[in-house]
């Protein structure tokens, strides 16, 4: 094998890996509500790997052998067609996986830029693509229908979100008019000459002997003496 050879082996992966990190992020940045619900049925993987299956598993027989091999080329082109849909809804639902490993790989930029966790996500995935055998015949074809899985249920809960009516629980708290204070209830005035002796009697505070002292009226000068 020629060094030519080996390069065009290398630029031939290089090219894969960066078509499957293009369809993460064009998944993640059009439809980020669809692939964080993707990523949350990765939680489930063998409930998600099993609708993958029910999925890809009819679609690829119909499109690929039974209308493929059909002579009229329409034909041929919609059992084409049949059989890449659930392909490229893989490829697309799997961005929900990278997003949940870029999580298990946290770096300090992600809250900012969300994006990084499905590029960083992609590339741990795109390498275990390329383990021989196991990562052709495996985990490629695991991470493609388990994605297909994944996007079918998640655009399923955006449905049930988007169209569930507000239980009472979640039906926003009616807002209240502040409680008004209770006005200080006015004592009672007596008018009568005892009443009246006590108030004089009383000493004062330094608070209210201050009010009276600025309540004074200013004395009027005083006239000289006349000799």
């Amino acid at each position: 094998m020629t060094i030519a050879n080996v390069l065009q082996v290398f630029l031939l992966i290089l090219g894969v890996m960066l078509v499957f990190q293009a369809y993460w992020l064009a998944a993640t940045a059009l439809f980020p509500k669809t692939i964080n619900n993707a990523r949350d049925r990765y939680k489930k993987p063998f409930t998600t790997t099993l609708v993958g299956l029910a999925i890809v598993v009819p679609t690829f027989l119909v499109g690929f052998v039974l209308l493929g091999n059909l002579p009229n080329p329409l034909i041929k082109a919609i059992g084409f067609l049949i059989g890449v849909v659930p392909l490229m809804f893989g490829a697309i639902g799997s961005a929900g996986l990278c997003q949940l490993i870029g999580h298990g790989l946290p770096a300090p930029t992600d809250q900012s830029q969300n994006w990084k966790r499905v590029w960083r996500g992609g590339w741990v995935l795109n390498f275990c693509y390329l383990l021989p055998f196991a990562g052709w015949f495996v985990i490629l074809p695991w991470g493609l229908i388990s994605g297909c899985g994944a996007f079918v249920l998640s655009l399923g809960k955006n449905k049930q979100s988007a169209t569930r009516p507000r239980s009472r629980g979640n039906q926003r708290p009616q807002k209240t008019a502040p409680a008004t204070q209770p006005q200080a209830k006015q004592e009672p005035t007596d008018d009568s000459p005892r009443a009246l002796r006590q108030q004089r009697t009383q000493i004062p505070s330094p608070e209210t002997a201050q009010k009276t002292k600025r309540q004074r009226p200013p004395r009027p000068p005083r006239k000289p003496k006349e000799s």
